[in-house]
């Protein structure tokens, strides 16, 4: 398969794809990271999803859409998400504020502790405090930019300073 440009691949994730930092409801053991691309089948388009399948990792599925279309849904998580959105990040727009809190939120994380069963240790509330608040600031810059999310949503701003230590915040 041909090589295609990061360049191309990063502003065809800032139109569609997603970054996010989600709580596992189900089992409970903490937060994860996730990069999701999601776009309709076509030929070209599964030529793309193959490649970036190839090149990065992770998962594709094909899905019904609404409408009764299929689509294809391209998946990464932890490192390999981080990994992805590295070599994107020097060329993204929309989405380059929440790319580079979810590689530092990634980078910085623990090794996951296992107990004798095989289960993820629960972390400290210091952790899950943290947690929660880079996946509330993860969220929020899907609508709006980072120096309007810290002022209207001051408790974010230690969480930014920490994972955003190059970034010039507005009030300091």
């Amino acid at each position: 398969m041909e090589k295609i440009a990061l360049q191309y691949i990063a502003g065809f994730f800032d139109g569609e794809g997603s970054i996010g930092i989600y709580y596992r409801q189900k089992t409970k053991d903490g937060f994860h990271f996730r990069t999701q691309l999601t776009n309709n089948k076509n030929r070209d388009m599964e030529k793309l999803m193959t490649y970036l399948m190839n090149k990065f990792g992770g998962n594709l599925s094909e899905q019904v859409t609404l409408s009764g279309n299929i689509k294809y849904n391209w998946q990464l998580n932890s490192d390999k998400a981080a990994y992805f959105l590295k070599q994107i990040e020097p060329y993204l727009i929309s989405k380059k504020d929440q790319a580079v809190i979810a590689i530092k939120w990634q980078g910085q994380r623990p090794p996951r502790i296992r107990d004798k069963r095989g289960r993820i240790r629960v972390k400290r509330k210091r952790t899950v405090d943290f947690d929660i608040k880079v996946s509330r600031l993860v969220k929020a810059l899907k609508y709006e930019d980072v120096n309007t999310v810290l002022e209207k949503q001051k408790d974010l701003k230690e969480v930014a300073t920490e994972l955003l230590s190059l970034v010039v915040i507005k009030g300091e």
